[in-house]
């Protein structure tokens, strides 16, 4: 009947205050359950253009011309759960159309959405959680108004909207359904929109019904989520059915049951027949997803064929010119599950001033199985035509054991390398400061080396990796001086050189220790064999497990990283002799409402150094450039190798993404839906008791991110700078 408000105030307000009393008790409830999940998933896509950056949308033909469907599937597991967060899940069967050997990606875990709880965190769409239209402090963010009541069974259920206070509040809109007296949710249709600051998303709508199990115990019966999406011209839409059934409240869960494998994905889950799925599915079928099925099925037998997949090799393997210029020409024998890969023209030019005009290549042969090993062996060729000098290596990838990341890498050959091997500097980018601003920051040296690697996981949480490397080193020199002169491009002389090697009007020499003297080399030809061992701890690591695949998820504790590094001398003719020690700590926290919190805590010292030449220093990742890709144990502002040290170092990097807490409360800035990034780097050596940078800035949907920062030595200011680029 009619809703009558009162003292200006609605009748709303009077529900959810009591549905907020009650929120802790429904939340701590059930000490643990278990109960079987059922989850059908389909994406569809309605729009898309031909090609994206040059690459064809739909090169297999997945979308159904029809339907627009490009995934369906489905998924039977046991899920189990006990208070606080400890989770176990068994997927027992699986079925994906047009595949019957694939295992569907299905976690009943991302289906259990509690309102319950004050933030509501959905990973990939946000770095901030949601306020739950319930959360202790709900009517800071949210508008309620009654609108309706409903009686069911002689109880009492209020039909509540909410709304946002604030347009881009980090809140749903819909209603939620909560029932008198009890105070429980009985039902939610909640949405979020672009407006809550979601990324790839456009729309997404939350739908749950809870049914009693027990006397005074409601739990959640089914969930729907349903999604509508676009970028770069792809718009399509979704949803996620899950139904649970079969509740056993406080079972009797064994002695450990509870481990670090949150859920495993059986074997034998994809070999269920069509007779099992009809008798177990609880949602029938549409008639959209019954032809799906059957095309898809049917066209699997075809496209699995080596007839059929030859004919699209035929097609795909044609040579295009957005492929050889831009993005790089792969030959494919899809049957066979092999390619080749050749790197793109814009790749094989380059400049510095070590080689002058570089050519180069680099082609990738690459071989999988399925039991997910693979083999992949990538050389690379160069020649500088100003030092005339033709280097070629190579590296062969051998992983063995997939599901304990296990692989060895056999790498060598002659090649230039940066001083600093975290290789700060990109080649487009040095050839882009070179040729346009004379500023030639690439640092190089040659070396014929080999290099032998080991990767592996010893046990859960523990990573191991192994490494020998032996290489004959040798300086090299600034050979070339090019670079476009704006004035005289202006006046048609589009190049100016300057030939003689001692001339340093602009450029500096390739020994960064000594920038003004061109004959100068920042360390003597040597030869060097060093044995390199790193560990990483993460402490009760959390993963789940599919056929011959393990996907880690992460741990509420820190990550410990411990590295030894040695110097041999005296093998094949080894001078460098010392030792060095570095450990870590780092981890991501999660401020709900706050975003994400990332840092890093790092020291190292060199024990012995009797004989250490500069490529073996400590070098820290600097950036002169405005280009950066945001690497977290990087700088905004420092140089690549004034700060290099052959002693000990503190270093320490924080950073905090907001997810739009203080943007969309910026009239103008909001509607841009730019997130918010904060940060500060710190540096100790040695040589330098303080250096630090604060810096702040805009991110846009994870990918594209401005900053500004400052850099202070000893708290005064000695730099300041935008940084642009791809986040990473």
């Amino acid at each position: 009947k009619e809703a009558v408000v009162t003292d200006g105030e609605d009748p709303a307000y009077r529900v959810i205050r009591n549905a907020i009393k009650e929120r802790k008790f429904y939340l701590e409830q059930v000490n643990a359950y278990s109960c079987d999940v059922y989850i059908k998933g389909l994406q569809r896509v309605t729009e898309h253009p031909d090609k994206i950056m040059g690459m064809d949308v739909d090169i297999d033909g997945e979308i159904d011309s029809l339907s627009g469907i490009v995934y369906l599937s489905e998924s039977v597991s046991k899920f189990n759960f006990k208070q606080p967060d400890k989770i176990k899940e068994e997927m027992v069967s699986s079925k994906v159309s047009g595949d019957n050997k694939a295992f569907s990606y299905n976690r009943a875990s991302d289906m259990m959405f509690n309102f319950y709880e004050n933030v509501i965190e959905i990973e990939d769409l946000s770095e901030r959680g949601f306020v739950s239209p319930i959360a202790n402090d709900a009517m800071l963010f949210y508008n309620y108004r009654l609108v309706g009541t409903i009686i069911q069974n002689d109880s009492i259920i209020n039909k509540i909207e909410v709304t946002p206070k604030r347009k881009t509040d980090p809140c749903f809109r819909g209603y939620i359904y909560i029932m008198e007296n009890s105070w429980r949710i009985y039902s939610t249709e909640l949405y979020l929109t672009k407006d809550a600051q979601i990324d790839f998303v456009d729309t997404l709508m939350i739908n749950q019904n809870f049914v009693p199990v027990d006397k005074d115990v409601w739990m959640v019966f089914s969930n729907k989520f349903t999604f509508n999406f676009g970028f770069m011209g792809v718009k399509g839409n979704g949803y996620y059915v899950g139904v649970n059934s079969n509740y056993v409240l406080d079972p009797d869960f064994p002695k450990k049951f509870f481990n670090n494998e949150e859920m495993h994905v059986n074997d034998d889950a994809n070999t269920r027949d069509s007779m099992y799925w009809e008798d177990t599915r609880p949602v029938p079928l549409s008639l959209e997803e019954i032809r799906d099925y059957r095309r898809r099925d049917s066209l699997a037998l075809i496209r699995n064929s080596k007839g059929y997949m030859d004919s699209l090799d035929r097609k795909t393997n044609r040579p295009k010119v957005g492929e050889i210029i831009f993005t790089g020409y792969t030959f494919s024998r899809r049957y066979n599950q092999f390619s080749v890969g050749v790197s793109p023209l814009v790749r094989a030019l380059s400049y510095n001033t070590v080689q002058g005009v570089k050519l180069g290549m680099d082609v990738s042969l690459f071989k999988s199985w399925e039991n997910n090993r693979y083999f992949s062996f990538t050389p690379s060729t160069s020649y500088g035509l100003s030092d005339r000098k033709f280097y070629l290596d190579g590296e062969a990838t051998y992983e063995y054991k997939p599901i304990k990341f296990a692989r060895i890498t056999v790498a060598g050959g002659t090649q230039t390398a940066q001083l600093n091997s975290k290789e700060p500097v990109p080649v487009f980018v040095n050839t882009c400061y070179t040729l346009l601003a004379k500023k030639n920051y690439m640092k190089l040296y040659a070396r014929d080396y080999v290099n032998v690697n080991w990767h592996t996981e010893v046990v859960n949480g523990i990573m191991f990796t192994g490494e020998v490397d032996y290489s004959n080193r040798r300086p090299l020199f600034n050979t070339s001086y090019y670079y476009f002169d704006a004035s005289e491009v202006i006046h048609g002389k589009f190049m100016n050189s300057y030939s003689n090697t001692l001339d340093n009007r602009y450029f500096t020499s390739n020994d960064p220790l000594h920038p003004n003297d061109n004959l100068s080399a920042a360390f003597n030809a040597h030869k060097a064999a060093t044995i390199n061992l790193q560990m990483t701890f993460r402490y009760k690591q959390k993963y789940y497990t599919r056929p011959n695949e393990k996907i880690i998820l992460g741990s509420k504790y820190p990550t410990l990283g411990i590295q030894y590094r040695r110097g041999i001398p005296g093998i094949f003719g080894s001078s460098t002799d010392y030792d060095f020690l570095k450990v870590s700590i780092r981890d991501e926290l999660d401020l709900k409402l706050f975003g994400k919190f990332r840092y890093y805590l790092g020291m190292g010292k060199f024990v012995s150094k009797n004989h250490l030449p500069f490529p073996d220093y400590y070098h820290f990742l600097g950036n002169q450039t405005i280009w950066s890709t945001f690497p977290q144990q990087s700088y905004q502002l420092l140089d690549y190798y004034n700060f290099s040290t052959d002693n000990w170092y503190l270093e320490a990097h924080a950073e905090n993404h907001f997810g739009g807490f203080i943007f969309d409360k910026i009239p103008f800035i909001k509607k841009a839906h730019f997130t918010e990034v904060v940060g500060v780097n710190f540096l100790m050596t040695d040589k330098v008791p303080s250096y630090y940078e604060v810096y702040f800035g805009a991110d846009k949907l994870g990918i594209i991110r401005i900053d500004f920062a400052l850099g202070y030595m000893q708290n005064a200011k000695v730099s300041a700078g935008l940084r642009f680029g791809l986040r990473l």
